[in-house]
């Protein structure tokens, strides 16, 4: 498809509008899209799951590859983590200090589940349980799941600027 070429009124040669050169006119840009809700809400969802396997990843090395204090406590923060992100996936629209409460709660009850004793017998017939019910009480763990889950509530709050 050829050009018209016209001459403008000032005298220079240009292409007459509407010929295959659009691009001067701003009315023909094309306007930006806005993702739907459920687009938003999809893309969040698979950035949690994301994070989630990176910071399962990230735990089971530093719970294999670590010993001592140092290592229990950011196990015990990524494992925190972990759990603020699940909520996060389930809650994908609640704030994230929301769900930080509720993952507080849950590490929790865990936690103080472990009191109880039944943890062990679980562990004992399904030993992957233990990564999830672990095994024995310590209260420094509920400090670590604090931090844990302060520091993601942060980052997630200044990502999407709750």
């Amino acid at each position: 498809m050829g050009r018209k070429i016209g001459l403008s009124d000032l005298g220079s040669v240009r292409p007459i509008f509407g010929m295959g050169d659009e691009r001067d006119n701003p009315l023909l840009e094309p306007a930006p899209v806005e993702p739907t809700r459920e687009q938003v809400i999809l893309r969040r969802r698979l950035t949690l799951a994301a994070a989630a396997v990176m910071i399962l990843v990230t735990g089971l090395v530093v719970t294999y590859a670590t010993v001592g204090f140092a290592g229990d406590l950011v196990g015990d923060a990524l494992y925190a983590v972990l759990i603020f992100l699940i909520v996060s996936f389930i809650f994908v629209r609640m704030n994230s200090w929301r769900v930080a409460v509720i993952a507080i709660l849950i590490c929790t009850g865990i936690e103080l589940f472990q009191l109880t004793g039944l943890p062990v017998e679980i562990a004992a017939v399904f030993p992957p349980a233990r990564f999830v019910l672990g095994t024995a009480f310590d209260p420094v763990d509920l400090v670590a799941y604090i931090i844990g889950v302060l520091v993601a509530a942060g980052v997630t709050t200044w990502r999407r600027l709750d």
